[in-house]
């Protein structure tokens, strides 16, 4: 019995510690270390600095095909990585566009993550789908379109990725690190 109880303790004791180790990857790497490092790494697939938008943690390449920004975030304290947004550089003047692109993308992600966690797709009165005026809509901020996916390593969770419209009508995918987003909390406590 001592036997069966060690056997189980230890099988706990390792996927406890595989889960709190495993990190949520972007383009291969994985969403953890300092900031300045992960940089370079991206900078070393290709990633060029992006003087155009005036910080040093972004970068500008193409991503599944698309020419983009990548802004890398950091923690306050030890700025280690713990976020990743993509923001695709093509500014869309037409619902019908902007929507496809936005759908094809949620499509890809859940073939790779499976079934969205949170699927908004919402207008405030007075607009509508369909009335014709859902791109004034998305740029007054008076409609929401934005898909969240668990993702997960071995059956634990290890962070998020969310696709969403902006207000600008591009359309951005951000990633998110769960242990790094633990971090981010405890810094940002230890500034209160």
């Amino acid at each position: 019995m001592k036997k069966l109880l060690l056997t189980i303790c230890s099988s706990l004791f390792c996927v406890l510690s595989y889960a709190q180790t495993e990190h949520l990857t972007f383009k291969g790497l994985p969403i953890d270390g300092s900031k300045q490092e992960f940089v370079k790494e991206l900078q070393s697939q290709g990633y060029e600095n992006a003087p155009e938008m005036g910080a040093d943690d972004v970068l500008s390449g193409t991503f599944i095909g698309r020419d983009c920004y990548v802004v890398i975030v950091g923690t306050p304290i030890t700025n280690t990585v713990w976020k990743v947004g993509i923001l695709f550089k093509l500014k869309y003047d037409n619902w019908s566009s902007i929507k496809r692109a936005y759908d094809g993308l949620v499509d890809v992600y859940t073939k790779k993550y499976g079934a969205p966690f949170l699927d908004k797709k919402e207008f405030k009165l007075p607009y509508k789908e369909g009335d014709g005026h859902e791109l004034y809509a998305l740029k007054s901020d008076r409609c929401v379109y934005s898909t969240s996916f668990a993702c997960t390593k071995n059956g634990v969770n290890v962070g998020y990725v969310a696709i969403s419209m902006t207000t600008n009508c591009n359309i951005i995918i951000e990633y998110e690190d769960d242990i790094n987003s633990d971090l981010l909390t405890k810094e940002r406590a230890n500034e209160i």
